[in-house]
């Protein structure tokens, strides 16, 4: 009766596995998983997809550090989504050679150019380091303290294991941090620009359609890793040469049908399946709603001064894509989250929960206080919350030489402890990225932006509670000369762009090597400003990672609770970025009464969705290959026509965009680019009925290649020439 009852109280705090649910872990593929779905139609076991030594399709698999891509080629060829590789296009794009509207083909190795700021991991080792945190769990240790230790134990780890060239690794928590595990990438920095379709083509339908069933987007691009002459990771150069991966996919030959067996490995960033009511609260009825109203105006701006010139259009194009895919995405999220209900029924299920958890002494004993702690935890969480979205954005994201002046401060602070006691992110293993990155954002800036997204982001900080962040900016603005608030604002915003050198990337380098004297001695207006700030960025900090220490505690504990609730489930751990394997069907859909889509969407739908205006202004080349009717090689019998997008079960979140689609032989049949908006809140609660992920068909693929772009180059590589 007891396992009856609380099966009955988490039904709905956690999904119950489905065949189609599931992101798991790659080496926690189980006999009856294997099972289950060699039912569907895989052909492979488990060994076929990671053996533990690095072997295995999943080697083919490669992260971008926020999006996915995989092996097509021996010669290091990836292909990806064209919205993972748009970073890369946007900042070598000029007025002249616009990459980003008119797509960019190399027809030779000698013609790829650099994707600057891209870097590829290929996952070589999983090795679970859990014991080795025992000590951070001492009940006797502040939050802080344990927080700290983690650290500590995660560094001393890292730089022992980072010893061999080109390797980085990282420690990822599961389950709260219950589980801890050290993963080991080969990182290849060298990374170059093949073949983008035009925008018309791989964004078509943009904003509109974006996160959006039927859909008709060739959102694919091919990119290529090198290495240095001697095979190991290296920085650009003349010199190197296409890096040969242990493993690479083969396109599919078979067409794919209708209830096909479908699995995807990639990278998806994170999901809140293991939320209790407190965290799900915190996000409906304020993180969801603060970050729309933000979003919405900080768009608003950001398309205004874009409209300057064709250069400033390029140099934002890349935040305002991100800014667009995030306001749609956080709107799906929480328009599902107020449809279902979750909220309410977590809460109504936690309540009985804790009742028969009072019932019983030995679950009392163990767990009586977790909940009550977190309800706790989370109301803190709730109180730094709007402080910490507009202080992310405004001193890293949304201002440039803002959250370039607090960088060099930091890294100016950190430099004089010894390497061990720095904090994450400020180690001598982070200098090097931290240089490349200043290179990268060179190309988006553009100071009258900068001017006037630092003064909207002062703004939104005044609109909060007061803070010492805010007092801050609020002492300096009153030294300002004006007959108002803004006026004094804009005359502060005016004195720190033109007290400041922060603008020129040779002496930004410069600063970034050097100790604080010699910064400091710059006397540069935002240095002096991020000197005043960093007292209370400290101190936000401190907080943040006392709360992080708390969660550290009662996570762990909390999920423990779920587990024993309910044995026997293959509980798999939230997204955290790390490889993940889900299996499905290609299925449709019904999201609405007498609302039924298919699963496949064709070329015919293409060309009616095109109005000659954006985001529906189809590529001509594509348009006159429809009316020659020279493709038929490419038409599917039962479609009668091409295939473009297709939808599948499987199980996927964002960071999975770029990930292989592959068939019950492993071969390559589609890539996968979004999920539905229906149910973009599945990544809070499952939804087998209506959760689909959406991929480019890998016969569009190969059409747009050959029929509108004539990569003959490209094709043959594919095919092993």
């Amino acid at each position: 009766m007891k396992r009856r009852w609380l099966f009955l109280a988490l039904a709905l705090l956690t999904a119950v596995l489905a065949a189609e649910e599931g992101m798991f872990m790659i080496n926690g593929l189980t006999p009856k998983m294997v099972a289950d779905m060699k039912k569907l139609g895989f052909q492979l076991d488990a060994k076929d997809i990671w053996d533990g030594q690095g072997n295995g399709l999943a080697a083919a698999v490669v992260s971008f550090g926020g999006g996915t891509g995989s092996f097509v080629s021996a010669k290091g060829l990836i292909i990806t989504n064209h919205h993972v590789a748009f970073g890369a296009v946007q900042r070598q794009s000029t007025p002249e050679h616009n990459y980003i509207r008119e797509g960019f083909l190399a027809e030779s190795p000698a013609q790829e150019i650099p994707a600057p700021g891209y870097t590829v991991y290929v996952l070589t080792a999983m090795d679970d380091v859990t014991p080795l945190f025992a000590r951070a769990r001492d009940p006797n240790l502040t939050p802080l303290q344990r927080y700290q230790q983690v650290d500590k134990i995660s560094k001393r780890l890292i730089t022992t294991n980072e010893q061999r060239r080109g390797v980085e690794c990282r420690i990822s928590q599961y389950y709260g941090g219950k589980l801890f595990i050290m993963l080991t990438y080969l990182k290849i920095r060298d990374i170059r620009i093949v073949y983008v379709p035009p925008r018309s083509i791989g964004e078509y339908g943009g904003e509109v359609d974006n996160w959006m069933w039927p859909r008709h987007t060739g959102d694919f691009s091919f990119l290529r890793a090198y290495v240095g002459p001697d095979g190991l990771p290296a920085d650009f150069a003349p010199e190197n040469v296409p890096f040969t991966p242990t493993r690479f996919l083969r396109i599919a030959q078979d067409n794919l049908q209708e209830n096909a067996f479908t699995m995807i490995m990639g990278f998806p960033g994170r999901t809140e399946r293991w939320y209790s009511a407190a965290e799900v609260g915190n996000d409906v009825t304020f993180n969801y709603p603060q970050r729309i109203k933000l979003l919405e105006e900080w768009i608003a701006l950001l398309e205004e001064v874009s409209q300057a010139s064709e250069l400033v259009k390029i140099k934002n194009a890349g935040v305002l894509k991100g800014l667009y895919n995030t306001i749609k995405n956080s709107r799906g999220m929480l328009e599902g989250l107020q449809k279902t209900g979750l909220y309410e029924k977590k809460l109504a299920a936690e309540k009985k929960l804790l009742e028969k958890v009072s019932a019983d002494a030995n679950l009392k004993k163990l767990y009586g206080s977790v909940i009550p702690e977190m309800n706790q935890l989370n109301e803190e969480v709730r109180a730094q919350a709007a402080i910490a979205t507009v202080t992310r954005y405004l001193l890293t994201r949304g201002c440039y030489l803002m959250s370039w002046a607090l960088n060099l401060n930091k890294w100016a602070i950190e430099r004089q402890k010894p390497n061990m006691e720095r904090d994450t992110g400020f180690m001598e293993r982070d200098f090097a990225p931290a240089k490349e990155r200043q290179k990268v954002a060179q190309r988006a800036l553009d100071i009258p932006t900068d001017k006037k997204v630092l003064a909207f982001f002062i703004a939104k900080l005044a609109e909060l509670p007061k803070s010492g962040l805010a007092n801050v900016f609020d002492l300096e603005i009153a030294r300002q000369a004006g007959v108002d608030r803004q006026a004094k604002v804009a005359a502060f915003v005016e004195g720190l762009y033109a007290g400041s050198r922060l603008a020129e990337l040779d002496f930004r380098l410069k600063m970034l090597d050097s100790d604080q004297k010699t910064l400091y001695a710059q006397n540069d207006a935002f240095i002096n400003l991020a000197r005043r700030l960093q007292v209370e960025m400290d101190l936000l900090e401190e907080k943040q990672k006392t709360i992080a220490g708390r969660q550290l505690l009662l996570k762990p504990l909390y999920t423990d609770l779920l587990m024993k609730a309910n044995p026997g489930k293959n509980y798999y751990p939230d997204a955290n970025g790390t490889m993940r394997f889900s299996y499905g069907q290609v299925k449709g859909y019904s999201p609405r009464d007498a609302i039924c889509y298919s699963p496949f969407t064709t070329l015919k739908g293409v060309i009616e969705k095109d109005s000659g205006q954006d985001p529906f202004d189809l590529d001509p080349r594509l348009s006159a290959v429809y009316q020659a009717g020279d493709y038929q090689r490419y038409v599917v019998p039962g479609l009668n026509d091409v295939p473009v997008n297709f939808i599948t079960t499987n199980d996927s979140t964002g960071g999975n965009s770029g990930s292989p689609v592959l068939n019950g032989k492993g071969e390559l049949v589609g890539v996968l680019f979004d999920g539905n908006y229906e149910a973009l809140s599945s990544d809070f609660f499952f939804q087998p009925d209506i959760t689909r992920s959406i991929h480019v068909d890998i016969r569009y693929v190969l059409f747009v290649t050959e029929m509108v772009n004539k990569a003959d180059n490209v094709l043959r590589e594919l095919a092993g020439e």
